[in-house]
Formats: C-alpha cells, structure tokens, sequence
C-alpha cells in the first residue's frame, strides 16, 4: 500500500474490515485543526473515510444520513457505507466533482446554484411539521440566549453603536413567529457544494439538524450573495419558493448573530476570512438594518 497520510491504527483495521485491503491513503482533510478526512482506494474503488471532531457531530451527521440524505435521489451526495460510534468514523462513497469555485464561468456558477436550491429543498422537506417545532424553537432561544456572550468576546471589534444594533435585530427575533422548520444543513455554501461542470451534489452533513429552513440561508447571504445577487436568484429559483416576510428579517436577525459569533471568533483564532465576514456584514446592517 502506498499512503500520503497513514490512517491511525484501529481506523485502518475497522475500514479494511468493511472494504478489504486498502492501496491507497490520501489525506483529505480541510485546512482546520480538527478536520480528518482521508480518500481511501480499495478492491471497490475509491471511498472517503471521514472522523467527526466529537460525538455530537457524529450523531448529527449520522441521523442526517438516515432521516433526511435518501430524500436528495441516487448521486446526489454521498452513500454511508457503514459508521462506527466507538471511532466516531464513517465511511461514504465518493462524488464527482470539486467544490464550487468563483472562477466557474458566470452561467454555469447560475445552474449549480440552481441545482443546489433544488437540493435544499429535498433536504428541507425530509422531515416538517410540529415533531420539529420544538428543535426549531430552541434554536431561536439559543441565538437570543448566546448572543450576549459573544458580543463580550467581540470586544473592541465593535462599537457600542453596532453591539446595541446586533442585540435590538437579535431580540426581536423570537417575535417572527413560528418559522417554517425542518431538516437544515447547518453549513450550506459553496464549500459544501460539489460540482463537475454540469452537475452539483451536496456533502458535509456535520452540523445537520431540525430547525428554521432560513438559517441555512445565512452564510451565502452573508459571504456571496451581496457581491452576486443573480445567485441568490437563482437559487431560490431551484428552491421553488421566495422567503416570506418573517423569514426575510429572520435572516437578518440571524446573521446579526453569525456577525457577532464571526467577530468572537474570527480575531481570537486569527481567521482573515471570518473576521472579515462579519465586519462586512455589520456594515451592511449599520447602513440598512436588513441584508
């Protein structure tokens, strides 16, 4: 066998049980501390092998293959071949394609995001009505409850004038109503959206759980959808229904939370990228209090 990145000892005994002798490893993992993804090839190809940071994770993404993944049709995202809870690790079939790039020409970067709106709903719609409810409510008491904390981790990476704006748009929050809930991704954005050039399947079910669809929205709206307003139309073409009134401002109160996460987060952890997403995003609500 030949290895850029040996897979530890039991990992590679228990996925050598379920594919046989493996030729190849290859580390997959992206650019974070407690990411661990390898490509294995074997007797049956090539699979991904896949260790979740901790437990919660692992549940997550396990019970997401279970409930809501089938929903998305055959090639659409990866198959879990099998998981083990003892090393909190999965194995899953490969996909074609690389995750979505600003350099792909504008009409086809247009289709993947139409496709992707397509996905989302499958996935959205695997699991609604009010078994989800209560989930979806504590994620809105959980953005209200958390926001304080980080606001204090913020520090000086916000004004007064901007903390009190993020708290005003994050209190009123609870006050949308009942959001339409469901099975979310958790983590939906061009990263987690593989595409060959004609078409596009969604991966990275990690942080995958009921809650309010919207949510899932915040990252491109945050991070994409201000510098490429034709993607936000296009995807929400593919999604085949606009956000309601509600949703749109619960998007805004949303991000006004991400922003203030971003920026407890972003400085700490010397992370450009996020620091700069919600510095960006702050601005945007200063001048216009919505997205």
């Amino acid at each position: 066998m030949t290895d850029s990145a040996r897979l530890p000892s039991p990992l590679h005994a228990w996925v050598e049980s379920v594919l046989g002798p493996l030729d190849d490893v290859r580390d997959s993992s992206h650019d974070r501390d407690n990411s661990q993804v390898w490509r294995v090839t074997g007797p049956t190809g090539y699979h991904y092998v896949k260790v979740a940071p901790k437990p919660v994770l692992y549940t997550r993404e396990t019970r997401a293959y279970r409930v809501a993944v089938p929903h998305l049709g055959h090639g659409n995202a990866p198959v879990l071949r099998d998981r083990s809870a003892e090393l909190l690790a999965l194995i899953l079939t490969a996909v074609d394609g690389e995750p979505l790039k600003e350099d792909e020409s504008p009409a086809r970067r247009r289709t993947a995001h139409r496709q992707a709106g397509q996905l989302l709903r499958r996935f959205h719609d695997a699991m609604t009505g009010p078994l989800v409810q209560p989930e979806a409510d504590t994620v809105v008491e959980n953005t209200v409850a958390g926001l304080d904390k980080h606001l204090a981790k913020a520090g000086d990476h916000l004004s007064t004038t901007e903390a009190d704006l993020l708290r005003h748009l994050v209190d009123a929050l609870p006050g949308c109503g009942p959001l339409p809930a469901g099975w979310r991704h958790g983590d939906f954005w061009e990263r987690n959206l593989l595409w060959n050039g004609q078409r596009c399947t969604l991966i990275d079910f990690e942080r995958s759980e009921p809650g309010p669809h919207v949510t899932d929205f915040v990252k491109l709206a945050t991070s994409l959808w201000p510098d490429h307003p034709e993607l936000r139309t296009a995807l929400f073409e593919g999604y085949g229904r606009p956000l309601s009134e509600a949703e749109e401002y619960a998007l805004t109160a949303f991000a006004a939370a991400d922003a203030a996460s971003a920026l407890a987060y972003g400085p700490r952890h010397g992370d450009p990228l996020v620091t700069a997403r919600g510095r960006r995003t702050v601005e945007r609500l200063l001048q216009e209090s919505r997205l």
